[in-house]
């Protein structure tokens, strides 16, 4: 009799567990695609808005551009809307750390974690008399879900670069609040009043052995010319913090407060996919 009680009871849990596990929904699939190109005329194809006249808001709520941050036609790298970044002294939004801004943000349709493989694509053209000179600059990320430096970024200046340059930035870690050294593989000569366009391969990870970054500029594979990986194709490192998560995508124009001269910069074009040929064309 216990026997037969017991079989009932074996039965019963599996039928419990199996209708739980029926009933937990599965995680969200990685998004094939997400194309930031501000062809819908406003901001509204991203998660976040966060300039100084804001403060930080969703980008739907983002009603009433400022010089800060508007789509214009006026300058464009394909179809009929770019985004023109706008920072200069004092532009730091309340309650948000670090320096002046004008960005917006994917959040979690930008997201990769440990082992993904993305593809990215845009065009960035500075504005003559962009402040190159001084300090440190970021002009897009890919921001840890910890504080702290993002572990890649395209970036401009010399505490990062150096003056009048901009290139790629990679913010090693050891862990949340434990950062390693700072690598600039690549870096070129900042020219106003042109589009760069940049595409970028890269597999996220937190070990050295199987991260990585592989660049292209104007439709040309870039070999990275400083150390972790001069002379390679590929720059074999770490991309995500060990133990921080993983990153999402921001845009814009991000700078050292000190830098006091107004500055300005153009993105378009901004595709993210898993594939090299899903990103949208230029």
């Amino acid at each position: 009799m216990r026997e037969s009680r017991w079989k009932v009871c074996v039965t019963a849990g599996a039928v419990l567990l199996s209708l739980l596990i029926a009933c937990t929904p599965a995680p969200s699939p990685p998004v094939d695609r997400f194309v930031g190109d501000f062809e819908t005329g406003n901001f509204d194809q991203w998660a976040n808005c966060q300039n100084v006249a804001v403060s930080s808001t969703p980008c739907a709520d983002y009603t009433d551009p400022t010089d800060s941050m508007r789509v214009e036609t006026s300058v464009v790298r394909q179809g009929e809307y770019a985004a023109r970044f706008q920072v200069g002294a004092g532009d730091t939004p309340d309650r948000i750390c670090c320096g002046a801004r004008a960005e917006v943000s994917g959040e979690d349709a930008t997201r990769a974690d440990e082992g993904d493989e993305r593809w990215y694509q845009w065009s960035t053209r500075f504005e003559h008399g962009f402040p190159a000179d001084r300090g440190w600059t970021v002009l897009s990320q890919w921001h840890a879900e910890e504080d702290g430096s993002p572990p890649l970024a395209i970036a401009a200046g010399p505490t990062n670069v150096s003056e009048n340059h901009w290139g790629i930035v990679i913010s090693t870690w050891n862990a949340p609040g434990d950062a390693g050294p700072t690598y600039t593989p690549w870096s070129m000569q900042l020219v106003p009043d042109v589009w760069n366009d940049i595409k970028l391969h890269v597999k996220w990870s937190a070990r050295d052995t199987d991260g990585y970054v592989e660049l292209w500029l104007g439709g040309q594979r870039q070999t990275f010319d400083a150390s972790p990986c001069a002379g390679q194709l590929r720059c074999s490192i770490r991309t995500l913090m060990p133990n921080g998560g993983g990153v999402y995508f921001k845009q814009g124009y991000y700078r050292d407060a000190g830098i006091t001269p107004l500055g300005a910069v153009y993105h378009d074009g901004f595709s993210a996919a898993l594939s090299e040929d899903a990103l949208a064309p230029l």
